[in-house]
């Protein structure tokens, strides 16, 4: 089982709060322990899944949108992330890969 950080940005729109409500519910239900949402837009999580594979669940549930922002990190391993919508990729790439 690993450790993942989630974190995510959703363009305003009329189904902001349906898009929103299904992420949420989506990132919870992946998880196989405990639960951290303390902050915005922030989850802690556990899976035995792997990034790519839990970004795209909680991008088909939410039903992402052009704009919008999704980002998955193993936090167990120094490699293994996946993103969505990240506009400045190369320098994200660049951050990530100095853990």
């Amino acid at each position: 089982m690993a450790l993942f950080a989630v974190s995510f940005k959703l363009e305003d729109g009329s189904d902001y709060k349906d898009r929103y409500a299904a992420l949420t519910e989506a990132i919870e239900a992946a998880s196989e322990g405990d639960v951290w949402s303390e902050t915005s837009s922030f989850y802690l999580i556990t899976s035995t899944r792997n990034s790519a594979t839990l970004k795209d669940a909680f991008a088909e549930a939410a039903n992402l949108q052009d704009g919008d922002v999704l980002l998955v990190i193993n936090l167990s391993k120094t490699k293994g992330h996946a993103t969505s919508g990240i506009s400045k990729k190369s320098l994200f790439t660049h951050l990530v890969s100095q853990r």
